[in-house]
């Protein structure tokens, strides 16, 4: 199963059909108290479609008064994402 994570607070996974966008959470309370969790905030067909939303969710939630903070605020995301893409594995784990 894929998991990339995407700056501090999203990870994609995926299944046979989708990738899915989940947002880390922190359990608050039981025995896993401060044990992180997956929310699943979105499900795409494809990787483009799901950077797109994470644009979409990231903005929606933020406080940008300013389109220039919108366009920084998109550049910072695309940033994080590629370099979450970028990760080369060793030739001997392929």
């Amino acid at each position: 199963m894929l998991r990339i994570a995407i700056g501090k607070d999203w990870v994609i996974t995926s299944d046979v059909y989708q990738f899915i966008l989940n947002r880390k959470k922190t359990i608050k309370t039981g025995t896993k108290a401060g044990g992180e969790w997956l929310d699943a905030v979105g499900y795409y067909p494809t990787l483009p479609q799901l950077v797109s939303g994470l644009i979409h969710h990231d903005i929606r939630n933020s406080t940008l008064t300013s389109v220039a903070d919108l366009a920084a605020e998109i550049e910072r995301i695309g940033a994080l994402c590629q370099e979450a893409f970028s990760f080369q594995y060793p030739k001997e784990k392929l």
